[in-house]
Protein backbone atom coordinates (compact mmCIF):
# COMPACT_ATOMS: atom_id res chain seq x y z
CA UNK A 1 0.00 0.00 0.00
CA UNK A 2 0.81 3.66 0.12
CA UNK A 3 0.19 6.00 3.05
CA UNK A 4 -2.35 8.76 2.55
CA UNK A 5 -1.30 11.52 4.94
CA UNK A 6 -3.36 14.12 3.13
CA UNK A 7 -5.08 16.94 4.98
CA UNK A 8 -6.98 19.67 3.12
CA UNK A 9 -5.74 23.26 2.90
CA UNK A 10 -7.23 25.64 5.43
CA UNK A 11 -9.49 28.62 4.72
CA UNK A 12 -8.56 30.66 1.70
CA UNK A 13 -6.59 27.89 0.01
CA UNK A 14 -9.26 25.22 0.17
CA UNK A 15 -10.92 25.99 -3.15
CA UNK A 16 -7.73 26.13 -5.26
CA UNK A 17 -6.34 23.00 -3.60
CA UNK A 18 -9.56 21.07 -4.29
CA UNK A 19 -9.62 22.23 -7.93
CA UNK A 20 -6.00 21.31 -8.59
CA UNK A 21 -6.37 18.01 -6.78
CA UNK A 22 -9.39 16.92 -8.85
CA UNK A 23 -7.62 18.05 -12.05
CA UNK A 24 -4.61 15.80 -11.35
CA UNK A 25 -6.79 12.91 -10.18
CA UNK A 26 -8.24 12.94 -13.69
CA UNK A 27 -5.04 13.86 -15.60
CA UNK A 28 -2.13 11.89 -14.12
CA UNK A 29 1.00 13.88 -14.98
CA UNK A 30 3.39 13.27 -16.70
CA UNK A 31 2.27 9.61 -17.08
CA UNK A 32 4.18 6.70 -18.57
CA UNK A 33 4.44 5.75 -22.24
CA UNK A 34 2.72 2.37 -22.08
CA UNK A 35 4.28 -0.23 -19.75
CA UNK A 36 7.60 1.57 -19.43
CA UNK A 37 10.36 -0.50 -17.85
CA UNK A 38 12.81 1.03 -15.37
CA UNK A 39 15.71 0.51 -17.82
CA UNK A 40 13.85 2.64 -20.36
CA UNK A 41 13.15 5.31 -17.75
CA UNK A 42 16.85 5.37 -16.75
CA UNK A 43 17.93 5.64 -20.40
CA UNK A 44 15.55 8.59 -20.94
CA UNK A 45 16.64 10.27 -17.71
CA UNK A 46 20.32 9.86 -18.59
CA UNK A 47 19.79 11.36 -22.05
CA UNK A 48 17.83 14.31 -20.65
CA UNK A 49 20.44 17.00 -19.84
CA UNK A 50 18.39 18.38 -16.94
CA UNK A 51 17.72 15.13 -15.03
CA UNK A 52 21.25 13.83 -15.74
CA UNK A 53 22.80 17.05 -14.34
CA UNK A 54 20.49 16.91 -11.34
CA UNK A 55 21.43 13.33 -10.43
CA UNK A 56 25.10 14.19 -10.92
CA UNK A 57 24.79 17.22 -8.60
CA UNK A 58 22.93 15.24 -5.91
CA UNK A 59 25.61 12.55 -5.94
CA UNK A 60 25.43 9.42 -3.80
CA UNK A 61 23.74 8.18 -0.60
CA UNK A 62 21.49 11.21 -0.13
CA UNK A 63 17.96 11.51 1.24
CA UNK A 64 15.71 13.35 -1.22
CA UNK A 65 12.15 14.69 -0.87
CA UNK A 66 10.31 15.37 -4.12
CA UNK A 67 7.20 17.48 -3.56
CA UNK A 68 4.59 17.21 -6.31
CA UNK A 69 6.18 14.08 -7.80
CA UNK A 70 3.16 13.24 -9.99
CA UNK A 71 3.54 9.78 -11.53
CA UNK A 72 7.03 9.44 -10.06
CA UNK A 73 9.45 9.35 -13.02
CA UNK A 74 11.96 11.77 -11.49
CA UNK A 75 11.60 10.16 -8.06
CA UNK A 76 12.47 6.77 -9.56
CA UNK A 77 15.39 8.15 -11.57
CA UNK A 78 16.95 9.94 -8.59
CA UNK A 79 17.05 6.75 -6.50
CA UNK A 80 20.01 5.70 -8.61
CA UNK A 81 23.38 6.33 -6.86
CA UNK A 82 21.96 4.66 -3.72
CA UNK A 83 19.80 7.69 -2.87
CA UNK A 84 16.63 7.26 -0.76
CA UNK A 85 13.82 9.27 -2.36
CA UNK A 86 10.36 10.07 -1.00
CA UNK A 87 7.85 11.34 -3.56
CA UNK A 88 4.74 13.11 -2.29
CA UNK A 89 1.79 14.39 -4.31
CA UNK A 90 -1.80 15.54 -3.91
CA UNK A 91 -3.13 13.11 -6.57
CA UNK A 92 -3.76 9.51 -5.53
CA UNK A 93 -4.30 8.33 -9.10
CA UNK A 94 -0.88 9.71 -10.12
CA UNK A 95 0.76 8.07 -7.10
CA UNK A 96 -0.86 4.73 -7.94
CA UNK A 97 0.97 4.75 -11.28
CA UNK A 98 4.23 5.60 -9.46
CA UNK A 99 3.77 2.71 -7.03
CA UNK A 100 2.79 0.31 -9.81
CA UNK A 101 6.04 1.15 -11.66
CA UNK A 102 8.01 0.72 -8.42
CA UNK A 103 6.49 -2.72 -7.76
CA UNK A 104 6.79 -3.98 -11.30
CA UNK A 105 10.49 -3.08 -11.36
CA UNK A 106 11.27 -4.08 -7.73
CA UNK A 107 12.57 -0.61 -6.86
CA UNK A 108 13.43 -0.41 -3.17
CA UNK A 109 14.84 3.09 -2.63
CA UNK A 110 11.85 5.14 -3.80
CA UNK A 111 8.73 5.54 -1.64
CA UNK A 112 5.49 7.47 -2.13
CA UNK A 113 2.81 9.09 0.03
CA UNK A 114 -0.18 11.34 -0.57
CA UNK A 115 0.29 14.70 1.16
CA UNK A 116 -0.70 18.34 0.95
CA UNK A 117 2.41 20.48 0.39
CA UNK A 118 1.26 22.90 3.12
CA UNK A 119 0.85 20.05 5.65
CA UNK A 120 3.83 17.80 4.93
CA UNK A 121 3.73 14.89 7.38
CA UNK A 122 7.50 14.42 7.57
CA UNK A 123 10.04 15.71 10.09
CA UNK A 124 11.57 19.17 9.72
CA UNK A 125 15.31 19.39 8.91
CA UNK A 126 15.29 15.79 7.64
CA UNK A 127 16.40 15.74 3.96
CA UNK A 128 19.67 16.43 2.15
CA UNK A 129 17.82 17.61 -0.96
CA UNK A 130 14.27 18.94 -1.43
CA UNK A 131 12.85 19.30 -4.94
CA UNK A 132 9.64 21.07 -6.01
CA UNK A 133 9.75 20.87 -9.81
CA UNK A 134 6.70 22.43 -11.47
CA UNK A 135 4.44 22.30 -8.41
CA UNK A 136 4.49 25.50 -6.32
CA UNK A 137 2.86 27.52 -9.12
CA UNK A 138 -0.23 25.28 -8.87
CA UNK A 139 -0.74 26.07 -5.16
CA UNK A 140 -2.86 28.92 -3.79
CA UNK A 141 0.27 30.62 -2.39
CA UNK A 142 3.59 29.65 -3.99
CA UNK A 143 5.64 31.66 -1.50
CA UNK A 144 4.05 29.92 1.49
CA UNK A 145 4.43 26.54 -0.20
CA UNK A 146 8.16 27.27 -0.67
CA UNK A 147 8.54 28.12 3.03
CA UNK A 148 6.76 24.85 3.91
CA UNK A 149 9.06 22.65 1.79
CA UNK A 150 12.34 24.22 2.92
CA UNK A 151 11.45 23.50 6.54
CA UNK A 152 12.01 19.83 5.64
CA UNK A 153 15.56 20.53 4.46
CA UNK A 154 18.57 19.88 6.70
CA UNK A 155 20.81 22.88 7.43
CA UNK A 156 23.41 22.76 4.64
CA UNK A 157 20.93 20.91 2.41
CA UNK A 158 19.98 21.97 -1.12
CA UNK A 159 16.56 23.04 -2.41
CA UNK A 160 15.63 23.14 -6.09
CA UNK A 161 12.44 24.82 -7.20
CA UNK A 162 11.11 24.79 -10.78
CA UNK A 163 8.53 27.47 -11.64
CA UNK A 164 6.73 28.98 -14.60
CA UNK A 165 8.59 32.10 -15.64
CA UNK A 166 6.68 35.38 -15.75
CA UNK A 167 8.17 36.38 -19.12
CA UNK A 168 8.63 33.04 -20.89
CA UNK A 169 5.16 31.73 -20.04
CA UNK A 170 3.41 34.38 -22.17
CA UNK A 171 3.65 32.40 -25.47
CA UNK A 172 2.00 29.39 -23.78
CA UNK A 173 -0.79 31.65 -22.54
CA UNK A 174 -1.25 33.00 -26.09
CA UNK A 175 -1.32 29.46 -27.50
CA UNK A 176 -3.91 28.50 -24.87
CA UNK A 177 -6.27 31.07 -26.39
CA UNK A 178 -6.24 29.40 -29.82
CA UNK A 179 -5.46 25.74 -29.10
CA UNK A 180 -9.18 24.95 -29.26
CA UNK A 181 -9.05 25.95 -32.94
CA UNK A 182 -5.63 24.61 -33.91
CA UNK A 183 -5.46 21.35 -31.94
CA UNK A 184 -2.48 19.98 -29.99
CA UNK A 185 0.02 20.22 -32.83
CA UNK A 186 0.52 23.90 -32.04
CA UNK A 187 2.64 22.65 -29.12
CA UNK A 188 6.36 21.98 -29.72
CA UNK A 189 6.59 19.13 -27.19
CA UNK A 190 3.64 17.30 -28.74
CA UNK A 191 5.13 17.74 -32.23
CA UNK A 192 8.66 16.68 -31.31
CA UNK A 193 8.88 14.75 -28.05
CA UNK A 194 5.87 12.62 -27.14
CA UNK A 195 5.08 9.41 -29.03
CA UNK A 196 2.19 8.15 -26.91
CA UNK A 197 -1.13 9.92 -27.81
CA UNK A 198 -2.61 9.58 -24.30
CA UNK A 199 0.57 11.07 -22.78
CA UNK A 200 0.39 13.92 -25.33
CA UNK A 201 -3.22 14.58 -24.30
CA UNK A 202 -2.18 14.82 -20.62
CA UNK A 203 0.66 17.26 -21.51
CA UNK A 204 -1.85 19.47 -23.39
CA UNK A 205 -4.26 19.41 -20.43
CA UNK A 206 -1.48 20.26 -17.94
CA UNK A 207 -0.04 23.08 -20.06
CA UNK A 208 -3.18 24.71 -21.45
CA UNK A 209 -6.17 23.76 -19.29
CA UNK A 210 -4.79 23.81 -15.74
CA UNK A 211 -7.33 25.26 -13.28
CA UNK A 212 -4.70 27.33 -11.44
CA UNK A 213 -1.20 28.57 -12.22
CA UNK A 214 0.98 31.51 -11.23
CA UNK A 215 4.06 32.96 -12.94
CA UNK A 216 7.28 33.93 -11.15
CA UNK A 217 10.58 35.75 -11.68
CA UNK A 218 14.19 35.18 -10.62
CA UNK A 219 14.10 38.29 -8.41
CA UNK A 220 10.97 37.11 -6.63
CA UNK A 221 12.48 33.70 -5.82
CA UNK A 222 15.67 35.39 -4.56
CA UNK A 223 13.42 37.20 -2.05
CA UNK A 224 11.89 33.86 -0.97
CA UNK A 225 15.41 32.50 -0.49
CA UNK A 226 16.38 35.46 1.70
CA UNK A 227 13.29 35.15 3.92
CA UNK A 228 13.79 31.38 4.39
CA UNK A 229 17.54 31.56 5.10
CA UNK A 230 18.59 30.06 1.76
CA UNK A 231 21.83 31.09 0.01
CA UNK A 232 21.50 31.31 -3.78
CA UNK A 233 23.57 28.72 -5.66
CA UNK A 234 22.45 28.56 -9.28
CA UNK A 235 19.75 29.01 -11.89
CA UNK A 236 18.84 26.85 -14.88
CA UNK A 237 18.91 28.08 -17.62
CA UNK A 238 21.79 30.23 -16.30
CA UNK A 239 21.66 33.98 -15.73
CA UNK A 240 23.39 35.59 -18.73
CA UNK A 241 26.65 37.40 -18.10
CA UNK A 242 27.36 35.53 -14.85
CA UNK A 243 29.63 32.62 -13.92
CA UNK A 244 26.47 30.48 -13.87
CA UNK A 245 26.94 30.07 -17.63
CA UNK A 246 30.11 28.02 -17.00
CA UNK A 247 29.02 26.15 -13.84
CA UNK A 248 30.13 22.51 -13.95
CA UNK A 249 27.50 21.47 -11.39
CA UNK A 250 23.89 22.56 -10.84
CA UNK A 251 24.64 22.88 -7.11
CA UNK A 252 27.72 25.07 -7.58
CA UNK A 253 27.66 28.57 -6.00
CA UNK A 254 27.39 31.24 -8.71
CA UNK A 255 26.51 34.94 -8.91
CA UNK A 256 22.86 35.95 -9.16
CA UNK A 257 23.75 38.94 -11.36
CA UNK A 258 22.15 42.38 -11.17
CA UNK A 259 18.44 43.07 -11.87
CA UNK A 260 19.21 44.22 -15.43
CA UNK A 261 20.98 40.93 -16.29
CA UNK A 262 18.16 38.95 -14.75
CA UNK A 263 15.52 40.73 -16.86
CA UNK A 264 17.57 40.31 -20.06
CA UNK A 265 17.98 36.62 -19.23
CA UNK A 266 14.26 36.11 -18.69
CA UNK A 267 13.37 37.95 -21.91
CA UNK A 268 15.81 35.66 -23.77
CA UNK A 269 13.88 32.65 -22.44
CA UNK A 270 10.91 33.65 -24.63
CA UNK A 271 12.98 32.28 -27.54
CA UNK A 272 14.15 29.12 -25.72
CA UNK A 273 12.34 27.51 -22.78
CA UNK A 274 8.99 29.09 -23.73
CA UNK A 275 8.27 26.27 -26.17
CA UNK A 276 8.70 23.57 -23.52
CA UNK A 277 6.57 24.92 -20.71
CA UNK A 278 8.73 27.90 -19.61
CA UNK A 279 9.98 26.24 -16.43
CA UNK A 280 13.10 27.67 -14.82
CA UNK A 281 14.91 26.13 -11.85
CA UNK A 282 16.45 27.97 -8.93
CA UNK A 283 18.78 26.22 -6.52
CA UNK A 284 19.88 27.29 -3.05
CA UNK A 285 21.52 25.98 0.11
CA UNK A 286 19.98 26.25 3.57
CA UNK A 287 22.20 28.17 5.95
CA UNK A 288 23.69 25.95 8.65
Amino acid sequence: GMPSLYSPSPGEGAEVTALVRSFYEEHTFPSYEGLEEFGELVAKGSQNPFSARLLDAIGYNKTVLECGCGTGQLTHFLQLNNNQVLGVDISLSSLRLAVEHKRRNDLVRSAFAQMNIFELAVKDNAFDVVIAHGVLHHTFDARRAFAAVVRKLKPGGVVMVGLYNRYARVPTWLRSKIIGLTGGNIDYVVRNRIRDPSKAEIWIKDQYYNPHETWHSIGEVLEWFEVSGIDYLNCSPPILGTDGEDAASLFQPTEAGDPYRRVVTQLSWIATIAREGALFEMIGRKRA
